[in-house]
């Protein structure tokens, strides 16, 4: 699934991406089925069928017709809305700078070196470069 670069770093409300999470989980799905699971105290309906309308104009969603609903489908994956969103926050609240953003979040979480070590070896199984100090 394939995505163009624009959609791919579009920026998503709470709400959005709330609904975009539901259909992710779920591949495919009718508002009605996305509705059906949102936690209590749901929206309106009518409020579900908006956001997902949002995303369509978006273009993160596209949907097809069955029947008398739209089985709405992700255009984007987590990891391509994740990534877009990461490299969008490291460029503009970071300079752009990977070193200053990583260190913020290791700082920040207290992240202990075994699990820095393990990061890295995760990174080593990706194919990543081995040379990260």
């Amino acid at each position: 699934m394939e995505m163009k670069t624009e959609n791919r770093n579009q920026s998503l409300t709470k709400a959005e991406l709330h609904l975009m999470n539901i259909l992710w989980d779920k591949g495919t799905a009718t508002v009605q089925q996305i509705h059906d699971v949102l936690a209590e105290p749901k929206p309106a309906y009518t409020t579900t069928l908006t956001v997902m309308q949002i995303l369509t104009k978006k273009g993160v969603v596209d949907f097809e017709k069955n029947g008398k609903a739209n089985v709405y489908r992700p255009l984007l994956t987590r990891d391509e809305y994740i990534g877009g969103f990461m490299n969008e926050t490291c460029d503009t609240v970071f300079g752009g700078s990977m070193k200053s953003f990583f260190s913020f979040f290791a700082k920040s979480e207290k992240i202990s070196r075994d699990e820095l070590a393990e990061i890295l070896k995760e990174m080593d199984k990706d194919g990543e470069p081995k040379d990260v100090k």
